[in-house]
C-alpha cells in the first residue's frame, strides 16, 4: 500500500476544508494511506477515519523554531511514503519540502492564486474568482495522481447525533457563531444580541453560541436561559455531534462557518471584509445563504483576502457590516426553517 504525506499546518477552517477531500480521496483510492500533518489542536476533526494517520504539529512547544521543524521532518521520516503533497505553501511547509526533496522525493504544492486575489480586492476585474480552496486541494491530489471527489458532510458520518430526536420539544435549535479571529469579520456583538432577542421573540428557540477559549467571556455575556454559550467548553467531536442537531447556523467567515457547513447543517453566513469569491464559501450551501453588501453599493469591499487588514474607512469604519442588519440574516434564517418544516 503506497503512503503518502499531507501537509496543511493551519489555519482551522482551512483544515477543515482537507477533511471532504481527505475522505474522497481515500475512498476512490482504496489502496493508498495518508500522512496528515496539522496542527495537534486539529487532530480531533481527522478521528476515526480509515487510512489515515494524524501528526500533530505544535509550534508552541515540541516544533517551535528551526530546531522544532527539523524535530517534525524526522517525525514524519519514520514512516515510508512516496511523495509529499504541500496544501500549505509556507515557510514551514517550505522547509519540509526542501529537506524531502534532498532526500529524492517529488513534491506537489498547491496554487495560492495571489494574483488573481489581489485582482479582486483591487476591483480592477469585475466578476473575477477563485476556485474554492476544496477544489485547489483536490488538484494538488490530482498532479500526485490521486484522483477523488469531495465527499458530502464528511463530519457527519461518524457520530451519533443522527439517532437523537431533535424536535421533541418543538423548540428552533439555532447555532451562532459571532466572533472571528480577525475583527473585519466580525458582525459585532450588539448585531448579535439584537438578532437573538428576534429569534427569540420569533420562536420558541434555543441558541447556542460556538467560539473559540478566547470568546467564551465575550459569548457569556449574551446567554440566557435559552442561550447557551460552549465557546471553549466542549471537544471536537462533542462539538460536531452538538451542531448535528441544530436546524440552522449563523457564522461569520470563520471556521464554525465550515464546521457547520461541513456537518451538513444550512449554514447562513455573514460577510465583510472578505468575500465568498475569495474561495472559502461554505460548502455544499446555495449562494444566496451569504449575506454581504454588494460590491456597487459598498465599493471598497471585499478589500482582504483573509480579513487581516484593518479597515481604512475612517469617515464610516467597518461600513460592510454595519450596513447589514439583524432583520436580512432573521429573513434568511426564516426562509431556511420555514423551508425545513415543509419538508
Amino acid at each position: 500500500m503506497k503512503s503518502f504525506v499531507v501537509l496543511r499546518l493551519s489555519s482551522m477552517g482551512d483544515v477543515l476544508l482537507t477533511v471532504p477531500v481527505i475522505r474522497g480521496i481515500l475512498a476512490s483510492n482504496p489502496d493508498i494511506h495518508l500522512i496528515f500533518v496539522t496542527r495537534q489542536r486539529f487532530c480531533g476533526y481527522f478521528t476515526g477515519i480509515a487510512r489515515l494517520t494524524v501528526i500533530g504539529f505544535d509550534p508552541d512547544k515540541q516544533h517551535k523554531g528551526l530546531i522544532g521543524i527539523f524535530r517534525l521532518y524526522r517525525e514524519i521520516s519514520k514512516h515510508e511514503f512516496v511523495s509529499v503533497i504541500d496544501l500549505h505553501g509556507i515557510l514551514r511547509t517550505w522547509i519540509l519540502d526542501g529537506l524531502f526533496l534532498l532526500r529524492g522525493y517529488r513534491i506537489f504544492s498547491i496554487r495560492k492564486y495571489r494574483k488573481e486575489r489581489r485582482a479582486i480586492i483591487s476591483h480592477n476585474k469585475p466578476g473575477l474568482t477563485v476556485p474554492h480552496t476544496a477544489d485547489r486541494y483536490q488538484h494538488v491530489f490530482l498532479k500526485a495522481g490521486l484522483a477523488g471527489e469531495i465527499s458530502e458532510t464528511p463530519l457527519g458520518d461518524s457520530d451519533d447525533s443522527a439517532n437523537l430526536d431533535t424536535n421533541k420539544t418543538g423548540l428552533k435549535r439555532i447555532g451562532i457563531a459571532p466572533l472571528s479571529k480577525h475583527s473585519t469579520k466580525n458582525w459585532g456583538i450588539s448585531q448579535v444580541a439584537t438578532l437573538t432577542e428576534l429569534l427569540r421573540a420569533s420562536y420558541d428557540c434555543e441558541i447556542h453560541l460556538f467560539g473559540g477559549r478566547e470568546d467564551q467571556e465575550l459569548l457569556d455575556t449574551l446567554s440566557a436561559k435559552d442561550i447557551f454559550n460552549h465557546a471553549g467548553r466542549i471537544s471536537p467531536t462533542e462539538e460536531i455531534s452538538l451542531i448535528r442537531t441544530l436546524q440552522v447556523f449563523v457564522s461569520m467567515d470563520s471556521a464554525n462557518m465550515h464546521l457547520a457547513a461541513l456537518a451538513g447543517i444550512p449554514t447562513v453566513s455573514v460577510w465583510g471584509a472578505t468575500d465568498p469569491k475569495l474561495g472559502f464559501a461554505p460548502l455544499y450551501q446555495p449562494d444566496d445563504f451569504a449575506i454581504y453588501m454588494d460590491p456597487s453599493i459598498i465599493t471598497c469591499r471585499p478589500c482582504s483576502v483573509y480579513g487581516e487588514t484593518p479597515c481604512k474607512r475612517a469617515d464610516s469604519p467597518m461600513i460592510c457590516m454595519t450596513s447589514i442588519k439583524p432583520e436580512q440574516v432573521l429573513n434568511k434564517i426564516t426562509e431556511i426553517l420555514s423551508s425545513t418544516d415543509k419538508e
